[in-house]
């Protein structure tokens, strides 16, 4: 009787007018499917309506499986708007957006028109895939079809303008609907504003916002924090009427994005003391603002705090952590998180990679590369950075051009100025310099002024002044305000102890007003760039 009991109220929530109702009506998977079992001995599996609302249930519940949604659908031989409208809305709002899209051409190729509530989840597939042309599309049917007044329509459009940086199709289409816009128009404007860097702009709308919502307040916060207007960030965020754990990971997040490290970890602080529960994106902003410090003690505290309270070590949060500790030079800790991550990615590969390479484990580093195909990840273009990397500090030079070749002969990954960079400064380290010139003049593109600095500076190294001279001579000419590159110069003069020059050298960096600037060899600076 129990049983029966159950069912009925499952049955009596399924059919209610509210479609909220149904989509609560389950506490869990295995609920659902003895309805379903229900409904098929029952013989209502042929009624329409009933089995819309099981579809419903199972693809936008928060109990949901998307799976099994799959599985329903398919065995209807004639599925309606309603169904097909279902799939696209939950795919919109899954991590496969792209199969709304799919859903959407299947209803198109078997006649079914769509309505309003199609335009607004496929829009935001659309968004994003980022599939500007695709979106702009859709949009232009939506006004065919005189659905362009429909507010959330209207909405999800500003949103796919502004995430693809149309920002004159998204003001255009605010004013357009201003009589209807409610605080998800502004907030979408806003919001596009902001992530591209016309803060200004984001600001005269937010303050001229009838009403605000947590969104918008983020918004602002994370563009000026992110441009490095620290100052206004944090006044703005001192004004919130209420914050949530997503206005401290803005603010976290964006300091950190804009270097602005240190008032990363003071917010981060302040945060915690608070009780105030941190979220993955805070986490991995942090710990990313650790490794760009350097600073191991703080990152060891942010690795207790995460061991502490127990938070998942998700691919993304695992690879920021081991990033941090091969930064920081602490390769063991890297590798102990490395082997405990439930779940590894190309990029988790990469990190560990990187870290082996920047502490001398060149040979543990291309070890790496062989575990890694057989657990069956493809290197990418970042993987052979870290590899060519790892044969120039470790003197590997043989190794390293078989990757090079290997690189664009077996994976037909195109080379960046980053891998050219790292055999130069492979060859240069090992004292072949005539060897790393030729490669210079063979490479197909444009040598970056880095490249001939890490060539310079091998020919300091070895003593070869002629070349030195020579290349540090082009150098001053690609860049006369690079003040680095007057050093550099100055200093090979110095090391032939030709003083005459290199005073020269020294008056024309005064002279020229050149900036000074803290020097890295290209592979540092553009590998650190890739991560």
């Amino acid at each position: 009787m129990a049983g029966v009991g159950f069912l009925a109220r499952k049955m009596e929530l399924l059919h209610h007018p509210n479609l909220s109702h149904s989509l609560t009506a389950f506490l869990s998977m295995s609920e659902l499917k003895r309805t379903h079992a229900h409904i098929i001995t029952s013989g209502l599996f042929s009624d329409p309506f009933t089995f819309a609302r099981l579809l419903a249930a199972a693809a936008i519940a928060p109990s949901g499986d998307l799976r099994y949604a799959k599985l329903l659908f398919d065995s209807v031989a004639h599925p309606n708007l309603f169904m097909y409208n279902t799939m696209i809305r939950a795919f919109s709002q899954s991590t496969e957006p792209n199969d709304s899209v799919h859903y959407y051409l299947r209803m198109l190729r078997s006649r079914i028109s769509p309505d309003r509530l199609t335009f607004p989840f496929l829009i935001k597939s659309c968004a994003a895939l980022g599939l500007a042309d695709l979106g702009r599309g859709v949009h232009c049917y939506v006004m065919k079809l005189g659905l362009d007044s429909d507010v959330f329509i209207v909405n999800n459009a500003i949103t796919m303008y502004s995430g693809c940086g149309d920002m004159n199709s998204a003001h255009q289409l605010f004013d357009d609907n201003s009589s209807i816009a409610d605080v998800v128009s502004w907030t979408a404007l806003i919001t596009g504003y902001s992530n591209c860097g016309e803060l200004d702009r984001a600001r005269w709308f937010f303050d001229r916002m009838p009403s605000r919502n947590l969104i918008s307040w983020n918004a602002m916060i994370a563009g000026y924090a992110r441009s490095g207007r620290a100052n206004e960030s944090w006044h703005l965020f001192n004004q919130m009427p209420e914050r949530n754990v997503e206005s401290w990971s803005s603010m976290i997040s964006g300091l950190a994005q804009s270097g602005l490290c240190k008032d990363a970890l003071a917010v981060f602080d302040e945060m915690v003391q608070r009780e105030v529960t941190p979220n993955e994106p805070t986490l991995v902003s942090v710990v990313s603002a650790c490794a760009q410090l350097r600073d191991l003690e703080h990152g060891q505290w942010v690795h207790d705090y995460v061991k502490q309270h127990e938070v998942e070590l998700s691919v993304i949060l695992g690879t920021a952590l081991v990033d941090m500790y091969g930064k920081c030079g602490s390769i063991g800790e890297a590798f102990q998180v490395f082997k405990k991550m439930p779940a590894k990615n190309v990029y988790s590969w990469n990190s560990m990679i990187t870290g082996l390479a920047m502490n001398g484990y060149g040979r543990q580093a291309l070890t790496l590369l062989w575990k890694m195909k057989l657990m069956g990840i493809e290197p990418n273009a970042i993987t052979f950075i870290g590899l060519l990397n790892a044969c120039s500090h470790s003197g590997l030079v043989d190794e390293g051009q078989r990757f090079f070749d290997m690189m664009t002969r077996v994976y037909g990954i195109r080379p960046l100025q980053e891998h050219y960079g790292c055999v130069v400064d492979l060859l240069g380290r090992a004292g072949l310099l005539t060897e790393a010139l030729d490669f210079v003049d063979r490479m197909p593109v444009e040598p970056h002024p880095g490249l001939w600095g890490a060539l310079a500076g091998a020919c300091r190294i070895h003593g070869d002044v002629e070349l030195g001279e020579e290349v540090g001579k082009r150098l001053i000419e690609l860049e006369p305000h690079h003040g680095g590159r007057y050093v550099l110069l100055a200093n090979i003069y110095a090391a032939a102890k030709r003083w005459n020059d290199m005073a020269m050298v020294r008056k024309l960096l005064k002279e020229r007003r050149a900036i000074k600037v803290p020097g890295n060899s290209i592979v540092e600076a553009l590998s650190a760039a890739s991560m």
